[in-house]
């Protein structure tokens, strides 16, 4: 699996090329400003008219670009103040170049170096985020994940020899919420026995600290602490319970940029919402597959 550090690389290279054909084929520059008798902040040169096929490229690389400096600018928020202020000057060049606003660049050619140079600048502090563990595992499943296949001790995938499950406040809550109070019986069955579970891990050491469930291969670890809905992205509602798993989960991209975490969900609407995002998931195992 990608880690996403490789995956916004990937977003780039692709907002690149874009970026490429938009600006070397479709794209002019005049200086509307020859005289020289105004000064205004955002240059003397401006864009000419766009053609239709114009303006749907650079409709698409708009869109594009803003669903990759989303989560980019969401990761990169821990860096130093100089750091915030490099990202932000990167995103503003960029920005002013697709949407095509006054600037000081003579020619398409030179507002494409910009903008290489401006999303290059965005790539390289993305490097500069710290991974405890580079290259883990780390699964986080959805609570119907885990009703779905409660055995976790049989969940294999291709992708990894070993990993990570990571128990969200979020799923604990919710755990604990159909445990006593859930219509369905099976539900309220299904929640008591997981809770079981969890607390039979915790004899094996510090929940928190992470412990085994197959040594060597699968281990898990409670995340404590409640995702922060004031730094994630600015589209996931607080009340919602998906969106605060995939709160949570960025967090954890934050923590471990250069390992891959990935959401485990079998519903529909939470993996269109990670799709979005930008963010992995895979389905759950089907119980009868595990030996």
């Amino acid at each position: 699996m990608q880690t996403i550090t490789s995956k916004l690389e990937g977003m780039a290279d692709g907002i690149a090329g874009l970026m490429r054909e938009f600006l070397l084929k479709y794209t002019t520059l005049y200086n509307w400003n020859s005289g020289g008798f105004f000064v205004i902040s955002g240059g003397d040169f401006a864009f000419g008219e766009l053609s239709v096929e114009g303006r749907q490229l650079q409709s698409r690389l708009l869109e594009d670009y803003r669903r990759y400096y989303a989560l980019l600018s969401v990761l990169l928020s821990g860096l130093p103040n100089t750091s915030l202020v490099d990202i932000c000057e990167a995103d503003k060049s960029i920005s002013d170049i697709l949407e095509q606003r006054h600037g000081y660049w003579e020619t398409p050619e030179q507002a494409l170096e910009a903008a290489e140079e401006a999303l290059d600048t965005q790539i390289q502090l993305l490097r500069h985020l710290y991974d405890t563990e580079e290259g883990r595992g780390i699964l986080v499943p959805d609570t119907n994940a885990f009703y779905f296949n409660p055995k976790l001790d049989a969940w294999s995938y291709s992708e990894f020899d070993k990993f990570t499950f990571a128990l969200l406040p979020t799923v604990l809550n919710e755990l604990d919420e159909h445990k006593e109070g859930h219509r369905n019986e099976n539900v309220r069955k299904k929640a008591q026995k997981l809770i079981r579970q969890i607390k039979e891990y915790r004899r094996r050491g510090k929940l928190t600290d992470g412990v085994p469930i197959v040594k060597g291969k699968i281990e898990i670890i409670a995340i404590a602490i409640e995702p922060d809905m004031e730094n994630t992205l600015e589209w996931l509602d607080p009340t919602s319970p998906d969106d605060r798993v995939l709160a949570s989960m960025v967090e954890l991209i934050r923590q471990h940029p250069r390992s891959s975490v990935v959401l485990v969900t079998r519903d529909i609407n939470l993996q269109n919402k990670a799709e979005l995002a930008g963010l992995p998931f895979l389905e759950p195992p089907e119980q009868e597959q595990q030996s």
